[in-house]
């Protein structure tokens, strides 16, 4: 039998696999869509409906935190640049809707649905046919928050079933930011990871191991662990994964005393569109990719212009997303 048949056919599969130029650093269209840096270099921000297209686009096919990065982006451009333009307050309410899908925080997708409801009424009216809100049942809160516990005090072991259940994966992925402080980062690989490190593989876990030396037998504190069995952590690691758990086990403190040492004190602020950019950390100023960077527009020249030269006059052009 010919192999020619069956080569032409390994030729024809592999020709027509997506390959298009990086964008951020990747090597592969996360999206699929073969002209993703011509879209975004074509953007210009007279014109924000086109970010809000490109990024609902992105958003169906995202898979990575790039990705999401990038959406998010799109989606604030969007509402920086329209919201006080002329018939500009619908687009950029619909935008807060959007970005406010792809937010991992609590107070992050609350303020954007409250900056959406006072650029459009219609959002004002609640709409009662679902619920915006997790639905945690106290039996997987409390099986999460023991799972998080076994992981600290050494026992991992104890923690994989549980960090396997889809219920429990998807309370982690959605509070996430309750730990990391970060809406970017997921914290379920970094547990997984540590769910499998331990117990200590020298003393598991009684904290001393024996030795024989010259005739005599000698406990001594493990190697390994020191004998303090469980993960290394920081402050504000400790202070996060507690934080988390008060959630899940709907702890509430009500002592001024309480929260004035959870908050600081901070005054309770209306919600701005002014600080979103901040809250998202994006740079407001960064609405045009060129040469794989968000840059400023040239002050002096039309975007036509800055397209050709492919300049900016900021001296530290922002890495994509």
């Amino acid at each position: 039998m010919s192999c020619v048949p069956y080569l032409t056919l390994v030729l024809v599969v592999i020709m027509s696999l997506p390959i298009g130029p990086a964008y951020g650093g990747a090597s592969v269209q996360p999206t699929g869509l073969l002209d993703i840096e011509e879209q975004l270099e074509v953007l210009d921000p007279s014109m924000p409906e086109a970010y809000f297209t490109l990024g609902e686009e992105l958003a169906a096919e995202a898979r990575t935190e790039q990705d999401y990065k990038l959406v998010q982006r799109l989606y604030l451009i969007t509402i920086l640049q329209s919201h006080d333009q002329p018939n500009g307050a619908t687009l950029a309410a619909s935008a807060c809707i959007a970005l406010a899908d792809t937010a991992r925080a609590d107070a992050d997708r609350r303020v954007l649905w409250a900056i959406a409801r006072m650029l459009d009424p219609r959002y004002s009216i609640r709409d009662w046919s679902r619920s915006t809100d997790v639905v945690v049942t106290d039996d997987v809160a409390f099986e999460t928050a023991t799972a998080l516990g076994h992981i600290r005090s050494g026992w991992g072991s104890r923690a994989v079933a549980d960090l396997r259940r889809d219920d429990v994966q998807r309370l982690i992925r959605r509070y996430s930011a309750l730990i990391t402080g970060t809406i970017q980062q997921n914290i379920l690989p970094e547990l997984e990871r540590q769910a499998k490190e331990w117990p200590c593989p020298e003393c598991r876990n009684d904290r001393v191991v024996t030795k024989r030396h010259t005739g005599r037998i000698e406990r001594r504190l493990c190697y390994t662990c020191g004998g303090n069995p469980g993960p290394e952590m920081t402050p504000d690691e400790l202070i996060g994964q507690l934080r988390f758990e008060s959630f899940l086990l709907n702890s509430r403190q009500r002592s001024w005393g309480a929260q004035v040492a959870a908050d600081l004190g901070e005054p309770m602020r209306d919600p701005e569109i002014g600080d979103l950019a901040l809250r998202f950390g994006v740079d407001p100023k960064r609405v045009l990719y060129r040469n794989g960077q968000w840059v400023e527009p040239l002050p002096t020249e039309s975007h036509e212009d800055a397209d050709d030269n492919g300049e900016s006059d900021s001296t530290t052009p922002e890495d994509a997303p």
